[in-house]
């Protein structure tokens, strides 16, 4: 082809990229036959030839005063510009995808035409080179060619999808300098250029402008409802819809812009499970026409399957003509969310066994489902089928199959899914962010998998590469929900000091709220606990999810001993849950005020919640802890007779220990003995307690031999058949059980107590002497004994757990962890003021009898928490009433 290109018949000294002035004018050239050739380019590099040869010829290069003179061409060819033939070479340029140099060529036609721009930036944006289409539009202006009303939607749309808000306003003052703004088409690409960049409340300010003078469209209507349906403002796009459809029928209009207001409108009345409002959007569609259209269909499924109607769906689906991937991964994924694994599993074996391709929306819908739903073990089963299909699993997958293993704590499956995620590149092993979300939320992913692991080393070299920037509310909430869970409560409260200080500070949410109160919980922390119920009291931004924290207070204050205002946090609560019932009853149990508790219980039912196994397991463990045997045994029998609840181990556990607690061995072994189901642990444990209280030998080493047969044993179980062995004077087992802990590696766990004091907590183990005011702290310890002594207190010798003499044993006594903390309390404590202590392990006996005494001398309520319960030292009596 290129042989038969026409030669110049003068040379002409010409170079187009010099930009040298033409040596003359009106030589013998034909134009047409180069317009003719560029129309017949298939490649760039073709394009690139003939190129040259133009600019070898002259024709692209003559003054700037000429260029309006049409060169001369063939007879009967019509008349070819220089600017004809220079916008023709951008056209092939464009045509064979070659953007750069068709840029290079078009700046340098002069005066370009718009049309070209126009052309040159859509087909960036095309390539997703958006940055490179805001740059062409930015030369468009310094060559000093005007853009039109199709330049400008082109530019707001790359802005949007970077999203760039600060190129985005910069143009938005380029539209108002050239008086655009009253074209309806550029004000509709503002509205959807400042909703993709988060800035809602200038696009609703350009939408009123334009509804101000006139000239809104349906566009303009689609624009503003997509904009707060993606800000999550459901209940406005709700309302802009209705307005919409009593305005704009009027205004004209098309199917297609009937269509894109349907599907836009569908996720806000899923999101809100708003029934009536979808059904009225169905009728509304029906009603217009666009119902029959694939993605109309689509959309009313998904909104159908999240307001839990899969009956709607399932008729929706089956009226649709005509049904593509996404018809399929709506169904899939409206039976998962709704938890019918079944119907959900059962459908996708038919798309299988059909042969309709799966993509991994479908593979992903389901293992979401069984993740979100506790069915771990089916979520990572269904990943490896999956994987051995040859589908690829996107950040969703990756998330959800970690949400799987954290929930299993599978460690190793866990580091399998890291290690995939950075070899199949869904995971970026620089940190380097760069605002992409997926990327942070699989980051937050694993962060939450490694911590539930109790992998902190690993969770925390994670979550010190994000840069502090970048770390949003779930960043931190998972690393401080996996400590307060899992680890170190203390870790949790730096972590959320951190999270709350400049200059990145981040606002905790409901999660963060409930993660951190669980810590104070944990350590007994009542003094930053009620800081943070402040917290939450000034930040109103928590009013959504009242109850839910409400929840997490109750339960805080309750296992920081002030019951009283776990009460009041309860009766403020506007709306109650299942869980404000149970969590109130909890508190009053572990307090040992089981009238109390019993009474909520009877408050719960007149309510209208129907108790569950949850419910009673709390009221069993209420009267347990009260001495309450008949009532507790008349709950248990109800729960089968009146709620047709089948007992599970733990009830049992609580009537055993409900009747060995009382003295009743006889009648909790029998309980055993005709247990429906094999005994589990927490029986055996419980019978192994009770034995201790009431000294029976026997059975409790039966006891312990059933743990030993289940490697259920642990130090605790060792100590208390230790401890009995001691109360019986059994020396030489009390060696033998010390020797086997030893040869089994099980270590017993040092007596620790802690007390929060006006300079802090402080902590002691038993004879501990490295405190500043240990001096003090034993020298009130022995007044209070000799003061109590005479008051009729009499040391139990029994609980010195050594074979030694009566005066050793004394001595011993005295240097036990939780006597220590009293006397710091008492030393540091203001007049009047409780003083709180907390143990590691179960209170002892001596110590129990001491604090009896001294809360008759002592102007302070003494609340001590250990393990398994609450008590209460007030004026010589303690609340457990002695069931403990």
């Amino acid at each position: 082809m290129l042989l038969n290109l026409p030669k110049a018949v003068k040379p002409i000294g010409v170079r187009f990229l010099s930009g040298a002035r033409a040596a003359c004018v009106g030589v013998d050239v034909y134009p047409s036959h180069f317009a003719s050739l560029l129309k017949e380019c298939k490649s760039a590099n073709t394009v690139h030839q003939i190129h040259q040869q133009i600019i070898a010829s002259g024709l692209l290069s003559l003054p700037t005063p000429l260029l309006s003179v049409s060169l001369p061409a063939l007879p009967s060819e019509p008349i070819i510009s220089p600017r004809s033939l220079g916008t023709g070479v951008v056209a092939s340029y464009l045509a064979c995808g070659a953007t750069d140099y068709a840029l290079l060529v078009l700046e340098r036609v002069t005066p370009s035409p718009a049309v070209w721009w126009n052309l040159l930036i859509r087909e960036h944006i095309k390539q997703g080179r958006l940055d490179s289409a805001i740059n062409v539009s930015c030369r468009m202006l310094r060559a000093g060619t005007r853009p039109d009303h199709f330049t400008l939607p082109h530019v707001l749309k790359a802005c949007g999808e970077l999203p760039s808000y600060r190129c985005g306003s910069a143009f938005h003052g380029l539209i108002c300098c050239n008086g655009f703004e009253s074209n309806v088409f550029i004000c509709n690409a503002l509205v959807a250029m400042y909703s993709r960049c988060g800035s809602l409340e200038e696009a609703s300010m350009i939408f009123d402008e334009i509804t101000q003078r006139g000239i809104d469209d349906v566009i303009s209507w689609n624009s503003i409802v997509s904009a707060h349906v993606k800000s999550s403002n459901a209940w406005t796009a709700l309302d802009l819809f209705s307005k919409m459809t009593l305005i704009v029928h009027e205004k004209p209009t098309n199917e297609r812009s009937d269509i894109i207001s349907i599907v836009n409108i569908l996720p806000a009345c899923g999101s809100l499970k708003a029934v009536p409002q979808t059904k009225e959007v169905h009728g509304n569609a029906i009603r217009n026409g666009t119902f029959p259209d694939v993605f109309v269909g689509n959309a009313l499924i998904d909104a159908y399957g999240k307001c839990g109607l899969m009956e709607n769906a399932v008729k929706v689906f089956n009226m649709m003509e005509f049904k593509d991937v996404v018809s399929w991964n709506a169904m899939v994924a409206g039976y998962s969310q709704s938890g019918n694994f079944e119907a959900a599993f059962e459908l996708f074996k038919n798309i299988r066994k059909e042969n309709i391709p799966l993509d991994v929306v479908t593979w992903t819908a389901v293992i979401a489902g069984y993740s979100q739903r506790g069915c771990s073990h089916e979520a990572l089963n269904l990943f490896r089928q999956m994987i051995f299909s040859g589908s690829l699993p996107n950040c969703v997958t990756i998330i959800s199959v970690l949400s799987a293993c954290a929930s299993l704590g599978a460690f190793s499956q866990g580091t399998e899914i890291h290690a995939y995620s950075l070899k199949n590149c869904l995971l970026t092993l620089d940190n380097d962010f760069g605002g992409e979300d997926e990327d942070l939320m699989v980051y937050n992913a694993l962060i939450d998998m490694y911590s539930k692991c109790r992998s902190f080393k690993a969770a925390h070299s994670i979550f010190d590469d994000i840069p502090l920037e970048e770390r949003n509310v779930v960043t931190w909430t998972v690393m401080i929900g996996g400590h307060a869970q899992y680890g170190d409560s203390n870790d949790a409260l730096k972590l959320f000091v951190e999270m709350i200080s400049e200059p990145y500070g981040v606002a905790p949410n409901a999660y963060t709220i409930s993660c951190i109160l669980m810590a104070c919980a944990h350590l007994a922390a009542i003094r930053i606990g009620k800081q943070i119920h402040a917290y939450v009291l000034r930040h109103h931004r928590y009013d959504s999810s009242a109850y839910f924290v409400a929840n997490c207070l109750i339960d805080m204050y309750s296992k920081c001993g002030d019951v009283d205002t776990a009460r009041h946090v309860f009766d403020s609560m506007s709306q109650k849950s299942a869980i404000s019932w149970t969590s109130m009853m909890t508190g009053y149990g572990m307090h040992g005020r089981g009238s109390e508790a019993l009474d909520i219980f009877d408050k719960m039912r007149k309510a209208g919640f129907v108790p569950d196994d949850i419910t009673f397991l709390v009221v069993l463990y209420a009267c347990s802890h009260c001495g309450m045997v008949d009532q507790g045994l008349s709950y248990f029998d109800s729960m089968s007779v009146d709620y047709g609840l089948t007992p599970r181990a733990e009830h049992y556990a609580c009537a055993i220990d409900l009747l060995a607690r009382f003295g009743r061995l006889d009648k909790a072994w029998k309980t055993v003995k005709d247990m429906p189901m094999e005994p589990t642990a927490v029986v055996w444990v419980a019978l192994l307690s009770a034995c201790r209280v009431h000294s029976n030998v026997e059975l409790a080493e039966h006891a312990l031999n059933k743990l030993v047969e289940m490697n259920a044993e642990n130090d605790g179980s060792y100590t208390l058949i230790s401890n009995i062995y001691a109360t019986a004077g059994r020396w030489k087992d009390v060696a033998r059980i010390r020797h086997l802990m030893k040869k089994s590696g099980i270590k017993k766990r040092p007596g620790c107590s802690w007390v929060q004091g006006q300079k802090g907590t402080a902590s002691f183990f038993v004879g501990d002497r490295s405190h500043p005011l240990s001096p003090q702290i034993y020298a009130l310890l022995e007044s209070l004994i000799d003061r109590i002594k005479a008051m009729g207190y009499v040391p139990e010798t029994n609980f010195a757990l050594h074979d030694v003499d009566e005066e050793e044993k004394n001595n011993l006594l005295v240097e036990h962890s939780e006597k220590l903390a009293l006397a710091y309390g008492l030393l540091t404590t203001s007049p009047g003021c409780p003083i709180r202590i907390t143990k590691n392990l179960r209170v002892c006996g001596d110590c129990h009898s001491a604090f009896t005494y001294i809360s008759k001398i002592v102007d302070h309520e003494i609340v001590v928490r250990d393990p398994s319960r609450f008590h209460h030292f007030k004026n010589g009596s303690c609340s457990c009433g002695g069931y403990w």
